[in-house]
Parts: structure tokens; C-alpha cells; sequence
């Protein structure tokens, strides 16, 4: 009796950890994702680790209306870096738009593996920025000269230096001034006054001697 129960309880055990061995790779499903800005570019990683086997899974990637994965895969997918499974990346060449990246993940052993995830819009460009001009460098109005206008070259300006003497040594008198009347008539005026003078000095001498 004691053999049966020991039997049938081994049995069991043998049963329950058989079907946690086939479970555990089952309920590993791992999925991972991320998207970020790098470099004003959207960049987006996925790795899909520990699925049933088989090459019955599909993966769906899409970047707004662009499909960019559209595959069947088996127990892994990624990129496969020498011994080592590392995410495969996506980057948006577009950065002057939103980009919203979609995955839907169909496992073949079951719906509840499934994975569905969406990234909000990312922006990655950034805002142009505008100059604005300083004050320093603003035009000003221009201000009127108030200073006297400048003298032609051309022009010379009046000398007041007295004329030099004319050769000889000697600064020659002006000429007198014409008056119209002619010498010959001064001369015979002053003779005649000569004449006067004299014949009243004789006369005057004969009265004092009468």
C-alpha cells in the first residue's frame, strides 16, 4: 500500500514539473522597446527575446503609415551582434515631422503573449532661431552738419601786404590832381600880385617923405 501511494506520488511530481518545464519558456515572452530623439533624428529600438520556436511569430513595425517590418520570426529577434542578441534600430530620416512608431507582436502559442505598443509623436527638429538686429546696429537718422561751410580751395584769400617799392629806392609820388586851370595863368596871377605889393610899398614911401 505504502509502495502505491509512494508511486502514484511520484508520478505526480514527475507530471507537475514536466509541465513547469514546458510552461517556463511559454510565460518568458519578453518584449522591449523604446524611441527617443538622437542627433535631432527619431530613433526607435526593438528586441523580442524568448518566444515559442518555429519561425511562427510575426512582428509589425511601422513608423505613421510606413511599414518598416512586416516578418516572421522564431525564438529571438533582434540584431544578432557576435554572441550577442542587441535591439534593432529604426532612425527617421525626416526630422521636420512627428513620427509615431506602432509594434504589434502575434505569438503562434497563444493571444495572451501577443505585445502591442505605440510611441507617442516625437519632434525631433528644432526650432529655427531668429536674430533679432541690436541696438547698436540699427541705422540712425543722419544730423545735419551746424558748422560754416568750408572755402574753396580755388579761392584766394586778399592779401594785406603793402605793394612792394618800385625799383630805384624810391615809393614814387601820386600825381597831383587836375583842376582844369592852366600854370601860364597862375604865373601871370602871382606877377601880378608882386607888381601890386611893390607899387604899394612906393607909394607909401613918398607920403612918409612929403
Amino acid at each position: 500500500m505504502a509502495s502505491r501511494v509512494l508511486g502514484a506520488f511520484a508520478v505526480a511530481a514527475t507530471a507537475t514539473l514536466a509541465s513547469l518545464a514546458l510552461a517556463t519558456p511559454a510565460s518568458a515572452h519578453t518584449p522591449v522597446s523604446s524611441a527617443e530623439c538622437v542627433k535631432d533624428k527619431a530613433v526607435l529600438k526593438v528586441k523580442l527575446t524568448q518566444y515559442a520556436g518555429g519561425n511562427k511569430n510575426t512582428v509589425l513595425i511601422k513608423d505613421n503609415d510606413k511599414v518598416l517590418v512586416d516578418e516572421k520570426f522564431g525564438q529571438n529577434w533582434g540584431e544578432q551582434v557576435g554572441n550577442k542578441l542587441e535591439p534593432k534600430t529604426f532612425v527617421a530620416e525626416d526630422s521636420t515631422i512627428k513620427h509615431t512608431f506602432y509594434i504589434k507582436v502575434t505569438a503562434s502559442d497563444g493571444s495572451n503573449y501577443n505585445y502591442e505598443k505605440t510611441h507617442e509623436p516625437l519632434t525631433c527638429a528644432k526650432p529655427v532661431e531668429t536674430t533679432k538686429p541690436t541696438k547698436s546696429s540699427e541705422t540712425k537718422p543722419a544730423v545735419p552738419s551746424s558748422s560754416a561751410p568750408e572755402v574753396p580751395s580755388s579761392s584766394v584769400a586778399p592779401s594785406s601786404t603793402p605793394a612792394a617799392p618800385a625799383p630805384g629806392g624810391s615809393t614814387p609820388e601820386p600825381p597831383l590832381a587836375a583842376t582844369g586851370a592852366s600854370p601860364m595863368w597862375l604865373l601871370l596871377s602871382g606877377l601880378g600880385l608882386v607888381g601890386a605889393g611893390a607899387g604899394t610899398l612906393l607909394f607909401l614911401r613918398r607920403r612918409r617923405t612929403a
